[in-house]
């Protein structure tokens, strides 16, 4: 898992590596990570991302200080990080779709093994 987490280019892949560790930390599902809004994500103080599950259903995780700094640093390099825009945008500010993140994950899989066998 470490090995995924770690395999994207933290200059090209910054929100890819946010979102997998968000969704690693919390236990998010695909749906609740990728819908989750700038302002849904606290990470000065207390850190802690509010999730909007199935039925309706929303809870506070605590995140670690990693994942934190990541999405802080995530925070930095978007162009619009109004409270109501998407934590995880798609390229055109909307709600990215879950065939892109299995997409991602496709290419850190792919990443990381490479990395593992050398």
């Amino acid at each position: 898992m470490q090995a995924i987490l770690e395999a994207p280019n933290a200059r090209t892949w910054a929100g890819d590596r946010a979102l997998f560790s968000m969704m690693y930390n919390t236990g998010a599902r695909v749906s609740e990570a990728i819908g989750l809004r700038v302002g849904e994500v606290v990470v000065d103080g207390s850190a802690v991302a509010h999730l909007h599950g199935k039925g309706r259903k929303d809870r506070s995780v605590p995140l670690w200080r990693t994942t934190a700094n990541l999405i802080r640093n995530w925070k930095r390099r978007l162009d619009y990080a109004g409270e109501e825009n998407f934590l995880l945008p798609n390229r055109g500010g909307g709600c990215m779709a879950r065939s892109n993140v299995t997409q991602c994950l496709e290419l850190a899989v792919s990443a990381a093994a490479n990395v593992t066998r050398n």
